[in-house]
């Protein structure tokens, strides 16, 4: 009677897990086909922004050729065929051009020959020239071809972009909500990625805006690129802030609110930070979901970098990337989310998180510049891009008579088990007199750093309880890896 018993049970446990494959089966097939579904469309989507892109280009074809008999200009052992003018940038005018023996397109940027500017030329064309020896798909960076000083100008011969962004958003046209977020994530996904690649050069751009962000074709469809780096600037790796020349160019509304508030003596502290761009960003991306600033002119803009109670920047829903906006609208530059961790997040996202997978694998790459490597030799030689300017709570002197070397505050504060003499002679303690806390940040100390997302991060690990033997249930938490393993009874 018990074999019996223990017979039927051991055959309705076997039913019960055929039907579990079964199922499992059923579902592995459902999502494989939505899933080709949802890769069919962003296959459609990327089509459709590359018959924007195409249409865009050819209105520009029309464009009038400078002059009958065309100009040449030799630049780094290349001769160019000058051919029309294409638009006016920050820094020198921008021509179409193609190589003279092989007909390949280029762009030549022209700057006319005037006092006080030479610093910002040679910033740009040593910027250009040290990114493209960094190995790295689709690069993010508009590549430099050469460049030449000649009595009329500066010319500068570097890769052809067919439009900015600024163009591209004008001559937009979406049937579908779907292919606004699509469309939109492609753009922001691919801005941040542009950004990122700077944050790990620890360079800031300082003039972040649509018009110097520009669409490059490639093999398949095309990617987005950053031009216009006159005034950029090399940040110092100890230190979250810069405090830049009063020349420094800057776009209304673009430039972030640590660089327009007054300082003490009521004048312009035009500090940048190293979250800068990624205010840029975000501002850049309200205007193109939203269609306006946030702010009504650049009057009352200045009245809310300036107003130590004005709330960070409303956002409104905007094709769903509300959250994404508003963390790189963060006024206090400590809070707010850097392009590396944006794109971090929307990687993790649920829904984001596809779309970015997608792009990786079917566009081009999103977030290989995160584990990027940049080689020494390039490192030092960034180094020597940092123009004159000061650093927000700089090095003190030591009050010592026999040496002018400095000490930085030491991050661990009261904390420190460091009684070394090495250590003491390179970092100030809670005591000594070149001791400044505010130097450190409270978020320095791993102890205490807490994910500025809250309860919106995606970033978690997924726990596995296994039951039994038919099957396990899954949960999640944040940052934390855990693995939690329930065994059979």
């Amino acid at each position: 009677m018990g074999f019996n018993q223990s017979k039927v049970k051991i055959e309705s446990l076997e039913r019960n897990q055929k039907l579990l494959v079964k199922q499992n089966a059923d579902m592995a097939k459902q999502l494989n086909a939505q899933e080709e579904v949802s890769n069919r469309q962003y296959k459609t989507t990327f089509d459709q922004m590359a018959a924007i892109l195409s249409a865009v280009s050819q209105s520009k074809a029309s464009e009038t050729v400078i002059n009958d008999e065309k100009s040449e200009i030799e630049i780094a052992g290349t001769t160019y065929e000058i051919l029309q003018y294409v638009n006016r940038g920050g820094f020198g005018t921008i021509f179409k051009a193609k190589v003279k023996n092989t007909g390949r397109i280029v762009a030549i940027k022209v700057i006319e020959n005037a006092p006080g500017i030479e610093a910002e030329i040679k910033n740009e064309i040593n910027f250009l020239r040290l990114t493209k020896r960094i190995q790295i798909d689709n690069h993010p960076i508009i590549e430099y071809r050469g460049s030449r000083l000649t009595k009329d100008g500066i010319f500068i011969a570097m890769e052809f972009a067919l439009c900015d962004l600024y163009t591209f958003w004008k001559n937009k046209t979406f049937p579908a909500i779907e292919e606004i977020t699509v469309f939109g994530m492609i753009i922001i996904v691919y801005v941040l990625r542009a950004l990122a690649f700077l944050e790990k050069l620890n360079i800031v751009h300082g003039d972040i805006k649509p018009q110097n962000i520009v669409l490059v074709p490639n093999e398949q469809y095309f990617c987005i690129k950053l031009v216009d780096f006159g005034s950029a600037e090399k940040m110092n790796t100890q230190r979250m802030q810069l405090t830049v020349d009063a020349d420094k160019v800057h776009t209304a509304f673009f430039v972030s609110p640590e660089f327009l508030r007054y300082d003490s003596k009521n004048r312009v502290s035009r500090q940048l930070h190293k979250t800068s761009d990624a205010w840029a960003a975000g501002v850049m991306f309200y205007l193109l979901f939203c269609g306006e600033f946030p702010w009504n002119d650049e009057r009352a803009y200045r009245r809310f970098c300036n107003d130590p109670h004005a709330e960070d920047v409303a956002v409104p829903e905007a094709g769903g990337y509300r959250m994404i906006i508003e963390f790189l609208l963060k006024k206090n530059p400590d809070e707010r989310s850097s392009a590396t961790e944006t794109l971090i997040q929307l990687k993790a996202h649920p829904e984001f998180g596809k779309i970015i997978e997608s792009l990786h694998q079917n566009f081009c790459p999103v977030y290989d510049v995160c584990n990027m490597t940049v080689p020494n030799d390039v490192r030092e030689e960034l180094i020597k891009l940092a123009r004159p300017g000061y650093y927000t709570g700089s090095f003190v002197a030591l009050p010592s008579k026999t040496t002018d070397e400095t000490r930085r505050s030491c991050r661990y504060g009261q904390k420190c088990y460091k009684t070394g003499g090495d250590h003491r002679e390179k970092f100030s303690h809670p005591g000594d007199l070149d001791y400044h806390e505010s130097e450190v940040s409270s978020s320095e100390v791993a102890e205490n750093k807490q994910c500025r997302y809250g309860a919106y991060c995606y970033r978690y690990v997924t726990l596995c309880y296994f039951i039994n033997n038919f099957g396990y249930l899954t949960t999640v938490t944040s940052h934390t890896s855990i693995l939690i393993l329930v065994l059979p009874q």
